[in-house]
């Protein structure tokens, strides 16, 4: 499979796109219609977004970044984009699952141009630094201003997807917009499986053509990306009551950079809970009576997990050659990881002893499972492409009522790989009479370097920025091909401005990239909406 192409495409054939079916449909289980109005903000911008363009994308972004929309809890981002589609006059349509469709009449009311669709989901990745105390139900983003970049103060900033779903809503609302009919997708739940575009009813969608705004990359129109699974592991322990005069500690990594397991996973970046596990198992093999009673690490499916922590305990006779095992072993690590991670913490607190804790054979278990489950790139795609295949992340772990609870979300753009690594992980999980569900799996988008939208939208971005892009699949998943599975015969292209640091604290947008990503849109708008006869 030909994976990665960066060039011009000369002389793009135009051609009208047909459209293959009727206006959107009611039907049963369907809501219609338009909320009561919901009072917009009358306070200004946030100093963070004075003078930025353009000014309506950066409004709903403010308006967006007010609202907590954790994935599953999207309830008031909805809320304000069908206010926002109520005062335009666009009527919707929301499924069962929460997602909604608008409708967007053509600029031009003669337009025979087909329907669009453009397509943004509305729950974020909600993290923040040790120390920060923010109520993911309750709180506000607060957004800061560095340079001709945007970050939140201590937390994720939600421009993943928050500036999509933004430009979805300024094409509401920014008069003067030349374009034909429009059709503009929300969905929910895309941090935690794509499940909202899984369970997108597709009788609201007329279009067959596609634009999906969650790409963190101007330099690139993306037009393929891999598949997923979701590997839930479950290992049964064994708890004992924790014997009188043992001494207690808490052990924790944290200060690493993480990131985004599709986009990042090749960068090399440290996965605390594999670090967490090799660190215990060192001072295990100077302190043989160290006992676990409790793991937690990682945050979300598709995050490199930035912290680990554990509470551990050692005979007294092996308190002096624990703390000494953790300080050589804590060395070795730091010394491995501080080149990469130059922010890396690996800390030994007194902790108060826990009632229970995981008898010896139970811990021997869980640290060996966790040691041999697999993270990171698997393989990498043919050709030199630079294209990560497969790849695995160890995303969270835990340890709730007497089991070990393990989730690995991998990704690859060959189904074969992912069976093949499910039958891995099921070996090993096996061997210390655990078990693996596999769930959340979504498909891939497979590329099509050579449609007519891919022509269009090169030439489109040539207008804008005066070069050619680079045309690429990615390995991070998309919603464009759960989507295009329900539209058979669907064209789909994905593009955006720069984000860099997605799912972390260190999530920040590029100002001036939401401009030039705003008239690219809006130029390829422009073109689809005028059709050669």
């Amino acid at each position: 499979m030909d994976i990665s192409y960066t060039g011009h495409v000369l002389n793009p054939e135009r051609i009208r796109l047909m459209s293959p079916g009727p206006e959107v449909r009611s039907a049963l289980g369907i809501r219609a219609g338009r909320l009561p109005r919901v009072p917009e903000p009358t306070s200004p911008l946030p100093e963070a977004y004075q003078g930025l363009q353009p000014v309506e994308v950066w409004r709903h972004f403010a308006a967006l970044n007010a609202i907590p929309r954790p994935s599953g809890r999207e309830e008031r981002a909805r809320e304000y984009l069908l206010s926002v589609a109520a005062q335009a006059g666009a009527p919707w349509q929301a499924d069962n699952y929460g997602n909604v469709v608008v409708q967007v009449p053509s600029a031009e009311p003669e337009s025979t141009a087909p329907k669009v669709a453009l397509q943004a989901h509305l729950d974020m990745v909600c993290d923040q630094l040790p120390g920060v105390v923010h109520n993911w139900d309750t709180d506000p983003v607060r957004p800061r201003r560095v340079g001709d970049d945007i970050y939140a103060t201590g937390t994720t900033l939600g421009a993943d997807n928050g500036i999509g779903a933004s430009m979805l809503l300024a094409l509401l609302t920014t008069p003067g917009l030349r374009h034909g009919p429009l059709e503009l997708i929300f969905t929910v739940e895309e941090e935690i499986g794509l499940k909202g575009a899984l369970a997108l009813d597709a009788g609201l969608v007329a279009a067959r053509t596609l634009l999906n705004l969650d790409t963190e990359s101007p330099e690139e129109l993306i037009i393929g990306s891999a598949g997923a699974r979701s590997f839930d592991v479950s290992l049964p322990l064994t708890m004992v009551g924790t014997e009188p005069g043992l001494t207690a500690y808490e052990v924790t990594v944290s200060g690493l950079s993480g990131g985004h397991s599709g986009v990042q996973i090749h960068e090399g970046h440290a996965n605390a809970i594999k670090l967490l596990a090799s660190l215990l198992a060192g001072i295990r093999d100077s302190a043989k009576g160290l006992g676990v009673a409790w793991v937690d690490g990682g945050s979300a499916s598709n995050a490199i997990p930035r912290s680990a922590r554990a509470t551990m305990l050692v005979r007294p006779d092996e308190r002096v050659s624990a703390e000494a095992a953790f300080a050589r072993v804590r060395a070795t690590i730091i010394g491995t990881w501080s080149p990469a991670e130059p922010a890396i913490q690996v800390t030994l607190a007194p902790a108060t002893a826990p009632q229970q804790c995981i008898d010896p054979h139970g811990t021997t278990s869980l640290l060996a499972t966790i040691e041999r489950l697999p993270h990171g790139v698997l393989a990498w795609g043919p050709d030199d492409s630079g294209i990560v295949q497969t790849s695995c992340n160890l995303a969270r772990v835990s340890v709730e009522e007497g089991t070990l609870n393990v989730l690995l979300s991998p990704r690859s753009f060959l189904d074969a790989d992912l069976d093949t690594l499910q039958s891995e992980v099921e070996q090993i999980v096996r061997t210390a009479a655990g078990t693996v569900a596999a769930t959340e799996a979504y498909p891939g988008w497979p590329p099509a370097f050579d449609s007519p939208l891919t022509a269009l939208a090169v030439e489109a971005y040539e207008q804008v920025y005066g070069h050619p892009p680079g045309v690429k699949v990615i390995h991070a998943g998309l919603e464009c091909g759960a989507i295009m599975a329900k539209l058979p015969g669907t064209q789909a292209i994905s593009m955006g401005p720069r984000i860099t640091s997605l799912h972390t604290p260190d999530e920040h947008v590029n100002a001036p990239s939401v401009a030039s990503t705003w008239r690219l849109v809006t130029t390829l708008l422009e073109v689809l909406g005028s059709p050669v006869p």
